[in-house]
């Protein structure tokens, strides 16, 4: 469990350059996400990403950025970036112009995609989820998790959804209480209340230059 905690609180206070975990293996059994509930769409993630990782002709050091660009694939497809951007800016999001928002939701989106999907390929084996409930009210759901190890430990993770159409989407994951959101919210006004808007974003491409 401790290797578990401290790969975790990495995240927890690096989680704007370092990524984050929501991904884990899932118990046998197959729901899609068509069948409406909040879980069935989280379910379905998390099968998607295992159909990925045990797929037979995704395997080898040499289908590593194969395996990657499929991961990065089904996080854009399942979590609203849009979202997730608005939330992390809070109040200074109302300030941006159309175009300042167009560019930082691609530039946060790229950025979540890839330490995203780096910790999915890392974390996800050997992992077991339990589904601990949901709950739903109008638009908004919770899916409760807790993640358990080979040694019986145990971590949970909730996963928080929107419904603004046809589909329920993923727009935060709280690890053990820590809402990725929320570290994001208070990194990047930090940035912006000592310096500026601009810089943040000068930030976030350097980052996106070392990746």
């Amino acid at each position: 469990m401790r290797q578990l905690q401290r790969r975790y609180a990495r995240w927890r206070y690096g989680i704007v350059w370092v990524g984050m975990v929501a991904l884990t293996l899932l118990l046998p059994g197959s729901v899609r996400a068509s069948d409406g509930k909040p879980v069935d769409r989280v379910r379905d993630t998390l099968e998607s990403a295992l159909r990925i990782l045990n797929d037979p002709t995704l395997q080898g050091p040499e289908k590593k950025d194969a395996r990657r660009q499929q991961v990065q694939k089904l996080i854009a497809s399942r979590f609203n970036y849009a979202e997730m951007a608005e939330r992390s800016l809070d109040s200074h999001w109302a300030k941006l112009t159309r175009d300042q928002r167009q560019a930082f939701v691609a530039l946060f989106g790229e950025l979540f995609e890839r330490s995203y999907s780096r910790l999915v390929l890392n974390s996800l084996p050997d992992r077991q989820i339990t589904y601990a409930g949901e709950t739903v009210n109008g638009t908004r759901a919770v899916v409760k998790t807790v993640i358990v190890d080979k040694r019986g430990d145990r971590l949970p993770v909730d996963y928080q959804l929107q419904r603004p159409k046809a589909q329920w989407e993923l727009f935060d994951v709280v690890i053990d209480g820590v809402s990725i959101v929320n570290n994001y919210q208070s990194q990047f006004n930090k940035i912006i209340q000592t310096s500026s808007f601009d810089e943040l974003v000068k930030k976030m491409r350097i980052k996106r230059e070392e990746e």
